[in-house]
């Protein structure tokens, strides 16, 4: 009979389950006062009828106490020994056929304990002895020399000579990967770290995305968002040590490049769901592990410094992290340091948005498709950023008999990101474009503009000061032989705060302008040219001659928008969850019921502060010669000749204009105008208090289908949410122009208004487990999974978008009434399991979506509101202005979407040192967007197909991995920064590699490269050659040296 398997019951660890289970063996566990009388008869490990029967053993690396449960359930024997003695103990895996003897030898391997066999098929495990009458003398001699091992120790029969080898690095990895997936009852994928603070890639999202069915999203060369099988990261609950945790943004997307790899000992992706887990993720449930300090025993010391260099940036900035942590047989603590600082230029080229169907003249355009697409901007960007993370953990363990475990855990990290970016860009205006040439999609790929022109060089921030800590205690206690239960609590804080307004300040030195922009080659960039002189006939706001001969000569450049704005974010989770598990000891088919209740309540308060009111970002938007600008305010920047390398169309770009410094220039603006850009607290902040109150049961059953052994878990959980939501309504009163393109806003009557949301939901799950052979497992799931609307999507604020001449007004508003996403789960895995580092398998996944929040566009007026500039006088109101139309988009929830996904998965360590993990994901949906279809609102963002292949070398002193990752094209947005278009992302791979070499047992040098071939992140519009972002980020190379004591 196949050994049962003990399945992992919920993200966090589960209670500790060491009930020995009735029908494959007996394990006995005494405290260490216990006298036990063993039979006369016992023999040695090397002895008696156990040394020549041989078993098939699937032993993980756990806590001896566990691992000698399983040995005594595989072995079919009955065990006995001293769990205190064994507490915080931890044992080697054993895979393979062995001998009884033989594989508790290397259960047993650098654990001081010891083992007997009686001829009845009884094992004890006691302590080796300890002779204290050794010669001082001899002692003195043994510390001197390298029999110091042997000292005070009495020489017993020897057992057989086993060859034992310690896996590390790499293989270690890999291996406890696959121990966490073949002892699952669900479908569960994990990354391990290598060893204690060394984890096998430096970013968790970067991570992440080598597990099948697992692709990230990257935030200037760093992974920061989550998709797992094609459902995005608000869709993906994620939990740290099974706690639910804050964001640092306006929704419930969780940034992963707020935490250091260092601190983490593992992640866990939940593909299939059961009633004890929290809610929330429709795509999966993914928990991150903190190190723990029982996981070791006695004082362990480790860390690495290292310098990491940027190609863009041709600079290099300091890393590093250390881990200590102590541990006895009863407690333990941990506490792990990392800081991390980062130097980067980005280099970039960008459209804000591709505007549909604009007010472009007919006698200018030539085209024969039925729609319009025309570019709202074109900018030219480099971006420096200063990156420093700082985080620590403490853990602390106690237990004080063999029945209580107490664990408390303080994490805390602060992620600041400082940039300096400066940028040159032209802004378009539909109703003034000449010589309009469009494809046979209708995407303008030619124009010329004269007149309502400008083109700006830009000071821009993109700040983001992020702070986050959690705290958590926890319980197990072993209340009798059959009843295990946890009590967990936990709170957490995430904030961002930027009151100031310089998260994302912009100020604008720019001037009237003309400009052609072509796209008639075929490249990934355009073109834009006729910008480096103006018409002299251009006048500006005041009728003064505004066209410029030289655009690099800074004494034409004028005051133009000045913007302080940024987001005061506090996300706070508070929470507490009761489990129990009840193991009936004659049971039968019942193995175990597992029970109980969770409350989280999560407040997010999301405060918007800028200087938009009442237009005054715009006091100088007319390009008024007056005030005058220092000539020294702006120097010429150059690019270099490598910007946008590697990009089609680069050589043609731009790379040189003036820059300036924005703090610089608001406070001169202040000083001369007496003007406050000082932001104030605006009508677009909002608040939501959602409470979650939950219970569940789950049984776990084991029966036998002729030789398969299947283990299956039914389970329900009912939730009650309760949610509040409060915000502001404002009404338009007008629109103003501001200059040749802004419109601005004026709002009155703001009033604070409260709405409320309450449902209710039973959730159940079932996950089967067949044991097919010793090798093949079969595993099956259904289940029902939410996820709640995106709290930015609750927002009952009406925000005004965009509010610029052509047209072009755009507003949007949540909908405090959503209902949460509700979908139904079908999984079905097949996993052939070749060794313990080895493994195929393929996984069939269909999940079908209802209730799908979507957006909706509408075109809608507002009281009566007309566009100033609209008339017969585009510079002021007249008769002929006509009413102001905004496509106003809201979430709604929508119909059904079906996903369908194929998994396949192939690990295999070869015998000399070499290895390699390859994976493909391959997802198709009913709700895919029909890009000729300018009416759908309905589409599924996130979907697309995933490779990965890893090949890596681990043979001691030497370690290397080279791994490929590939994301197909996919739908990242159903809107744009400056239109209601989609956002698609193009195919993007990258190759990432490592090199370490062990400089003794104790020490390693090693060598990362991130991104080696630079390959560049491109966004595009609904059709290809509607190119949104050019990205170049560069490569990051570090070179470190790592110690383990």
């Amino acid at each position: 009979m196949t050994p049962r398997i003990q399945p992992l019951s919920n993200p966090k660890s589960s209670l500790r389950t060491t009930l020995s289970r009735v029908g494959f063996a007996v394990a006995l566990a005494f405290s260490s006062n216990t006298v036990v009388a063993q039979s006369a008869n016992t023999q040695s490990l090397a002895e008696g009828p156990y040394s020549q029967t041989v078993t098939d053993f699937s032993i993980a690396s756990m806590p001896v106490g566990d691992s000698l449960i399983a040995f005594a359930q595989q072995a079919n024997l009955t065990i006995i020994f001293p769990f205190e003695r064994v507490e915080g103990m931890q044992s080697a895996a054993v895979y393979g056929q062995f001998s009884p003897q033989e594989a508790l030898h290397k259960l047993l391997e650098g654990t001081e304990l010891e083992a007997t066999f009686s001829n009845k098929g009884v094992v004890s495990i006691s302590e080796r002895k300890v002779e204290h009458n050794v010669d001082i003398l001899s002692a003195i001699k043994s510390l001197l020399t390298d029999d110091g091992d042997k000292m005070l120790t009495t020489p017993e029969p020897s057992p057989p000579q086993i060859e034992y080898v310690k896996v590390r690095g790499i293989r270690a990895s890999v291996q406890r990967s696959q121990d966490v997936k073949y002892h699952a009852l669900g479908i569960v994928d994990s990354i391990q770290a290598e060893e204690i603070g060394k984890f096998p890639d430096l970013n968790l999202a970067e991570s992440l995305q080598r597990i099948t069915g697992v692709s990230i999203d990257r935030s200037e060369g760093e992974g920061q968002f989550v998709t797992v099988r094609g459902f995005g990261p608000e869709f993906n609950a994620v939990l740290i040590n099974g706690r639910k945790l804050p964001t640092d943004n306006l929704g419930r997307e969780f940034s992963f490049d707020t935490l250091p790899s260092e601190l983490v000992s593992g992640v866990s992706v939940f593909k299939t769901t059961n009633a004890s887990q929290v809610t929330g993720g429709v795509g999966s449930v993914i928990d991150i592990q903190t190190a723990r300090p029982m996981q070791a025993r006695g004082f362990k010391v480790s860390g690495h410094v290292k310098a990491m260099y940027d190609t863009n940036r041709r600079s290099s900035a300091p890393q590093g992290a250390v881990v200590l942590s102590h541990s006895n047989q009863r407690f333990g603590w941990l506490v792990s340091l990392s800081h991390q600082e980062r130097e980067a230029r980005i280099d970039e080229a960008q459209i804000d948005g591709w505007l549909p169907n604009t007010d472009v003249p007919p006698e200018e355009l030539t085209t024969s498709a039925p729609h319009l697409f025309v570019p709202r901007n074109y900018d030219h960007r480099v971006r420096f950023d200063t990156r420093k993370r700082t985080s620590g953990a403490l853990v602390m363990q106690y237990r004080p008999n063999a029945d209580v475990d107490i664990t408390l855990d303080y994490v805390a990290s602060s992620f600041d990101i400082q940039t300096d970016s400066t940028s040159m860009g032209h802004w378009f205006t539909s109703s003034n474009l000449e010589d309009v040439l469009t494809d046979d999609n209708g995407t303008v790929v030619h124009f010329s503009q004269q007149v309502g022109h400008a083109t700006d060089f830009h000071a821009r921030t993109f700040n983001r000061p992020s702070k986050m800590d959690a705290v958590g205690f926890n319980i197990e206690w072993q209340a009798t032989r059959t009843l295990a239960v946890e009590l967990d609590i936990g709170s957490a804080k995430n904030t961002i705060d930027d009151t100031a307004g310089g998260a994302n300040a912009l100020t604008l030195i720019g001037y009237l302008n003309r400009s052609t922009f072509d796209h008639t080659l075929g490249d990934t960039l355009p073109t834009i040219s006729g910008f480096a002189s103006a018409d002299p006939t251009i006048v500006n706001a005041e009728g003064s001659a505004a066209g410029v001969a030289n655009y690099l000569d800074p004494a034409n450049g004028r005051a133009h928008v000045m913007l302080r704005r940024g987001w005061e974010i506090e996300d706070t989770v508070d929470q507490v969850r009761f489990d129990g598990v009840y193991s009936p000891r004659e049971s039968g088919s019942l193995l175990d019921v597992q029970f109980g209740a969770m409350f989280i309540s999560q407040e997010k308060q999301n405060n918007r502060w800028d200087n938009e009111a009442n237009a005054v970002h715009c006091t100088y938007c007319g390009y008024f010669s007056n005030p005058d600008i220092p000539d020294s305010f702006q120097t010429v920047f150059n690019t270099g000749q490598d910007f946008l390398a590697g990009i089609s169309g680069h050589s043609a770009a731009p790379k040189v204009w003036l820059r300036h410094n924005g703090n610089q220039l608001l406070d001169y603006l202040e000083s001369v105008d007496g003007v406050s850009f000082a932001p104030v607290l605006r009508d677009s902040s909002f608040a939501v208090k959602e409470d979650i109150t939950s219970a569940y049961a789950q049984f776990l059953l084991n029966h036998q289908l002729g030789d398969i052994e299947i283990e299956t878990q039914v389970g329900m959980r009912y939730e009650a949410t309760d949610t509040l939501i409060t915000g502001f309504a404002s009404q338009l009163e007008r629109l103003e122009i501001l200059d040749q393109t802004e419109l601005a806003p004026i709002t009155v009557n703001t009033q604070p208004v409260t709405h409320q949301n309450n449902y209710r939901h039973w959730l159940p799950s079932v996950q089967s487990k067949w044991q097919l052979n010793d090798d093949v497992v079969m595993r099956l799931a259904y289940a029902k999974t939410i996820t709640r609307p995106t709290l930015t999507q609750m927002s009952p604020s009406l925000i005004f978008n965009t509010t610029r001449q052509g047209g072009d007004l755009r507003a949007s508003q949540g909908n405090p009434m959503l209902k949460p996403f509700e979908a139904s789960n079908i999984d079905v895995s097949l996993e052939w399991y070749l060794s313990a580092q080895s493994y195929a398998s393929l996984a069939y996944f269909r999940k079908s979506v209802d209730n799908f929040i979507v957006s909706k566009v509408e075109q809608e007026p507002f009281d009566n509101v007309v566009d100033p500039s609209s008339g017969s006088d585009a510079t002021a109101p007249d008769s002929e202005d006509q009413l102001a139309l905004f496509d106003v988009t809201r979430p709604i929830n929508g119909q059904t979407a079906v996903v369908d996904g194929l998994e396949l998965a192939l690990q295999y360590q070869f015998n000399n040192g070499f290895g390699v993990i390859a994976n493909t994901t391959l997802i198709n949906s009913n709700a895919e967007l029909d890009r000729d279809d300018l009416s759908q609102a309905f589409a599924l963002t996130g979907l697309s197909d995933t490779q990965n292949v890893i090949v890596f070398y681990d043979s001691q002193p030497l370690q290397v991995r080279l791994a490929w990752n590939r994301r197909g094209e996919f739908l990242q947005s159903l809107n744009q920064r400056q239109s209601s278009e989609p956002t698609y992302v193009d195919s993007y791979s990258q190759i990432d590699a490592s090199v370490s070499y062990a400089l003794s047992d104790n020490m390693s040098v090693f060598v990362e490269g991130i991104n080696i071939t630079e390959a560049s992140v491109l966004k595009h519009g609904r059709y290809d050659n509607q190119l949104l972002l050019a990205q170049s980020p560069g490569a990051r190379y570090s070179l470190g040296v790592r110690g383990t004591f």
